[in-house]
């Protein structure tokens, strides 16, 4: 059961180039340990209840980067169900350097937060674990590292969350819309929200299709439409953009998915001149936002299955500063408003650096 565990609780905190000693005397320890305690805390908690899709969004950049989120949840999922595992409480935080065994990586100012949970050991008795497990800050914000070696991570993602080839290879709207079908499936089944595939159609050169929302024709780019469920791309507009770099059309068609998994959880759009009034009532630019935020977030999900290429994000973050942003003649809460450039492509690197936990979305 230590063995196991300790897999999964590897937590940690980085401050790149800083001498231990500036450390702490920059940092305000007590509250340091304090933040770090509520935040191990949550996760442990989050732990106990089996919501380990959330407990994902709380990983570090870092850890993000080398570990795909099913075999996170796979192998939680796991060992949570065959120990038994119960409530943690904490006893104690300290203020460490430490070094994450699976990338070798060195974090000058660490919480290592111990803790001790009740299992079900092979016997079928009860017991309790003692552990450590060491929390990071990343940009103000507590974050943990799944596994203890490069061994241990690598035999999850080889059981529960294999590697890919890039998504642009081949026909890209069939392998992005293949992809973030199973993603979203996937993230949805670990929480009460069912999810329902949305229909995809793609407009030739000359067609024209009616929609729920209205025609779909010449110029008309990409929408989704909750209407009936359908998200429609303009063919002849995704061929053009790919010419600037061949992930921009597959970022497109992510920004439309997200809309159909907002209105799957029940957000709306408000109609214009009325205010939110109720939880799932947004103004059109935080709607536009949080998907754009979403689509980083599922590139993070393509990096960590080796199926994003160098360079995808750069292009799309560029392409969406100087193209997708709004003219300065809308307003912020125009109801059609998607936002700056600048607004836009924050969204995106929000999303791509921190999951959705970045996106004001739970799921």
């Amino acid at each position: 059961m230590r063995f196991l565990l300790s897999i999964l609780v590897a937590m940690t905190v980085l401050l790149a180039g800083v001498a231990p000693g500036a450390v702490a005397q920059e940092r305000d320890v007590n509250r340091d340990r304090a933040n770090a305690s509520a935040t191990a805390a949550e996760i442990l908690r989050l732990a106990s209840e089996r919501k380990f899709n959330t407990m994902v969004d709380y990983m570090h950049p870092d850890a993000l980067a080398v570990v795909p989120r099913a075999a996170a949840i796979g192998v939680f999922t796991e060992v949570y169900q065959e120990a038994q595992a119960g409530p943690a409480a904490i006893v104690g935080v300290e203020m460490t350097p430490w070094t994450w065994g699976v990338t070798g990586m060195d974090y000058t100012y660490a919480a290592r937060v111990s803790f001790v949970q009740p299992f079900v050991d092979e016997n079928n008795q009860q017991t309790w674990l003692e552990d450590d497990m060491y929390l990071v800050d990343s940009g103000g914000e507590w974050r943990w590292f799944f596994g203890s070696s490069a061994e241990t991570v690598a035999e999850a993602i080889a059981t529960y969350g294999q590697e890919s080839r890039p998504v642009t290879e081949g026909d890209l709207i069939q392998n992005v819309v293949d992809d973030l079908d199973a993603f979203y499936a996937d993230v949805l089944s670990y929480t009460e929200t069912p999810y329902y595939s949305p229909g995809v159609v793609l407009v030739s050169p000359g067609d024209r299709v009616d929609t729920a929302c209205g025609p779909a024709a010449s110029g008309f780019y990409a929408f989704y439409c909750p209407l009936d469920q359908t998200i429609y791309l303009e063919d002849e507009k995704l061929q053009q953009i790919a010419r600037t770099d061949d992930f921009i059309p597959a970022f497109v068609i992510a920004h439309e998915w997200a809309h159909h998994v907002q209105s799957g959880v029940g957000l709306e759009r408000v109609t214009p001149f009325e205010q939110p009034d109720s939880w799932n009532e947004v103004y059109s630019i935080e709607l536009e936002l949080m998907a754009d935020c979403m689509s980083g977030a599922w590139a993070l999900d393509l990096d960590t299955r080796g199926a994003l290429e160098a360079g995808d994000v750069d292009a799309t973050v560029d392409y969406t500063v100087n193209t997708l942003g709004d003219p300065g003649f809308i307003a912020e809460y125009d109801p059609q408003a998607h936002g700056s450039g600048p607004q836009r492509s924050q969204s995106i690197l929000l999303g791509y650096s921190d999951g959705f936990l970045g996106c004001n979305i739970v799921i």
